[in-house]
């Protein structure tokens, strides 16, 4: 029994030997990436600019992604905002390190923010602010464009926020393909047979509340698909 025991620890020690040596013939580990750090463009951000409420600004908003000072391309970017609609909400550095994101705003006049993050990276979330102008008296009179089928299959903006008393066209890309604008409810009434572009629809907004849609060819109620809402807001005093 003695032997067999001095036989037994002597193998488990070879084997002990044999995984030592081979981790440490494993060879080098490839060096941790960097961290990212976001930032502001420095010559184009977008920042503070002033603009009519439930508008696109004029200019998109624009941050740079770099690794030790490069710029640091496919880096995923999460745009946000708790005023209006930011398009797109998530995007990829490009080959300069840059994403952007168009921002609507959202229908109450004043100050608003949207943000840029990089999980984990330097300096997110950056902060960019917003003035709305117009919109006061509890009553809109605007104009809002929704892009239909450009690009592909989807409304763009998704989502908008508008004041009552808005304006919404919907406004067919020139692609061929045919769409509609269907209501999950009521409202807005539906746009008629599906049909390509160039086409416009438009419907006037004069009751605060929540509207949802979809095309009928690539889309269904309740969010699936091609789809759409129209969030309208009675403007603060």
């Amino acid at each position: 029994m003695q032997r067999s025991w001095k036989w037994t620890a002597r193998a488990l020690g070879v084997a002990a030997a044999v995984l030592a040596v081979g981790g440490c013939g494993g060879g080098e580990t490839d060096p941790s990436v960097p961290p990212a750090t976001i930032a502001k463009s420095p010559t184009k951000s977008g920042d503070a600019q002033t603009g009519p409420v439930s508008q696109a600004l004029p200019l998109e908003l624009v941050v740079v992604i770099t690794r030790e000072g490069e710029p640091a391309r496919d880096v995923t970017v999460e745009w946000a905002t708790a005023n209006g609609t930011i398009s797109p909400a998530s995007d990829k550095s490009d080959a300069d390190g840059e994403s952007t994101s168009l921002w609507t705003l959202g229908g109450s006049p004043g100050p608003q923010t949207a943000t840029a993050s990089v999980t984990g990276g330097t300096g997110s979330p950056v902060t960019f602010t917003a003035t709305g102008t117009g919109g006061g008296g509890g009553g809109g009179g605007g104009t809002t464009t929704i892009q239909v089928g450009a690009p592909g299959n989807q409304f763009n903006p998704a989502s908008v926020t508008v004041l009552v008393g808005t304006t919404v066209t919907w406004d067919w890309a020139s692609t061929g393909v045919i769409h509609n604008v269907v209501p999950d409810g009521a409202t807005p009434p539906t746009s008629g047979p599906l049909t390509a572009g160039p086409n416009t629809y438009a419907f006037t907004f004069n009751t605060p509340g929540t509207y949802r849609y979809f095309c009928q060819a690539h889309g269904a109620s309740g969010g699936v698909g091609m789809s759409g809402t129209v969030i309208v807001e009675t403007a603060q005093p």
